[in-house]
């Protein structure tokens, strides 16, 4: 799947937003994997997502590489630090998903 940054960063949003009405804030890790699985299957059925993470999807075409995520994930202000907790490292589990949606974008 090609996409934009912005298409990427929109999806993201969206399936989490989506998350957070139907399973509420925190929910258990497990349910947020399989939510992610069926989100991505039920709204794009003929594309494989990588990691069901529209994030990874961009960062894994645009240069095959977490470093490139639109997202800054770690603490850090330096937009070039490597991305340690990402969806792929499942930093995603235990963090609230309010405080997922307001990760701020890599500039």
């Amino acid at each position: 799947m090609n996409l934009t940054r912005e298409q990427a960063l929109f999806y993201h949003r969206q399936m989490w937003t989506d998350m957070q009405k139907e399973l509420g804030d925190n929910p258990i890790g497990g349910d947020r994997v399989i939510y992610k699985a069926e989100w991505c299957l039920k709204h794009f059925p003929n594309e494989h997502i990588a990691n069901d993470c529209f994030l990874c999807e961009y960062a894994y075409n645009y240069i095959s590489s977490c470093q490139k995520c639109p997202i800054r994930w770690t603490t850090e202000d330096n937009d070039d630090a490597v991305t340690t907790y990402c969806c792929y490292d499942r930093y995603y589990y235990n963090t609230p998903i309010s405080e997922l949606l307001a990760l701020p974008e890599r500039k």
